[in-house]
């Protein structure tokens, strides 16, 4: 109760000095429920997914400024929610949890800009996949119907720009370390300390062209998931980052590439942990038809030097996706299938959506999510085998 009462305290501050100002509030309410599908090996018929949940967005301007903030309010009727990554109204109490996504102020001047405080940045060109988009950590634990976009959690940081006609240049200083969220928990892991040496920092510099634009990114912090050392522990390694994207539109299509190089990265061994160069790449395209159709395809490697056969993963991996989405009845009806395939055992994960918008504030979803194994029951995706099912999901937007 005494978390209720701060977080309703909170918000009230938040709202008293903006009193007078211009003020824009939006927001949506969820509601889905989701059942494993038949050939799972566990979960046949149980309920996978049963959250409600109360997404808020608020902004308020005056001159050059404005404040946002969007959080999110969730019950979880499984009691899954852990405090990894959100607030409990209650300790150890599972179903009510409370999400500050982001709360930051902005400053715009002519040629520069100013935000601090918890936000987002997407990072790279790549359509839900990890290349370069490693500043924000990851919620690892939304693998049912749940978009790439939303797993982004806020980082606590100062954010610095200079914008030209064309380009924008943006650095980064994180002073506290935001680690992803797994479904295990966090707690167990030794975190990096609390002090200005552990600082992260990031920079990017993005140019806007007619013909194409693009984008190179440098970063320096901490591994946002924990390696586990030789005494059995885990914990959180230093990493760098340099990469680089670019879209170039042809005609009905988009061809994207992306990049990032990793020096000397920390590798999970089957005893302990070892460095090696990291190199992983992308490249794709959009193709937006007439009729309402629009294609996405992309290859993706990712490439470790050096062979050692007591590493976790191979040295080379690879991976393909595909999205295909068609629009229907003046797009009040969409149908889409996205397909993710591990090109080294062929698992897959699988998901088909429905989405129908009964007015302009209600919609409704109907998802099945598929994880398959590859023809030698190996592969990453396999592994999430019994994740498979089917969900019916409702939204009210304002």
């Amino acid at each position: 109760m005494r978390k209720l009462i701060t977080a309703v305290l909170s918000v009230l501050v938040l709202c008293i000095p903006v009193y007078g100002q211009d003020v824009d509030y939006s927001g949506s309410f969820v509601s889905q429920a989701g059942v494993g599908l038949p050939y799972t090996h566990d979960n046949k018929g149980d309920f996978l997914i049963s959250q409600t949940y109360f997404d808020s967005t608020f902004r308020a301007y005056m001159d050059e400024t404005m404040l946002y903030v969007n959080s999110i309010l969730m019950y979880d009727a499984l009691g899954d929610q852990t405090s990894n990554g959100v607030s409990a109204f209650v300790d150890d109490d599972g179903n009510f949890a409370l999400q500050l996504k982001e709360a930051y102020f902005d400053w715009r001047g002519e040629k520069m800009a100013l935000r601090v405080g918890r936000q987002i940045s997407a990072w790279g060109k790549a359509d839900g996949v990890q290349i370069a988009d490693i500043l924000c950590p990851q919620d690892e634990t939304k693998l049912i119907a749940s978009d790439y976009k939303d797993s982004r959690l806020g980082i606590d940081a100062v954010r610095l720009s200079y914008i030209g006609e064309s380009s924008q240049t943006d650095f980064y200083w994180i002073p506290i370390f935001t680690p992803s969220t797994t479904p295990e928990g966090i707690d167990d892991y030794h975190q990096p300390d609390k002090g200005l040496y552990s600082s992260e920092y990031a920079a990017r510099f993005s140019k806007y062209m007619s013909a194409f634009d693009f984008s190179f990114y440098g970063f320096y912090g901490w591994e946002d998931l924990p390696l586990i050392s030789s005494d059995g522990k885990g914990k959180y390694k230093r990493m760098a980052m340099v990469g680089a994207d670019a879209a170039i539109p042809v005609g009905d299509f988009v061809l994207r590439t992306e990049a990032a190089f990793f020096p000397q990265r920390y590798m999970q061994k089957e005893t302990g942990t070892t460095r090696r160069n990291q190199v992983k790449a992308l490249a794709g395209f959009d193709w937006t038809p007439s009729g309402g159709w629009t294609i996405t395809a992309q290859y993706v490697a990712d490439i470790v030097t050096g062979g050692d056969s007591s590493l976790v993963r191979h040295t080379y991996e690879h991976m393909a996706t595909l999205n295909i989405e068609k629009t229907f009845m003046n797009e009040t009806l969409t149908l889409s299938a996205e397909c993710y395939a591990d090109l080294r055992y062929f698992s897959t994960s699988t998901e088909l959506m429905a989405e129908y918008k009964l007015t302009d504030a209600i919609t409704m979803y109907l998802i099945a999510d598929f994880f398959l194994e590859g023809p030698e029951k190996e592969g990453m995706y396999g592994e999430y085998r019994d994740l498979s099912c089917i969900t019916l999901k409702g939204k009210y937007s304002f």
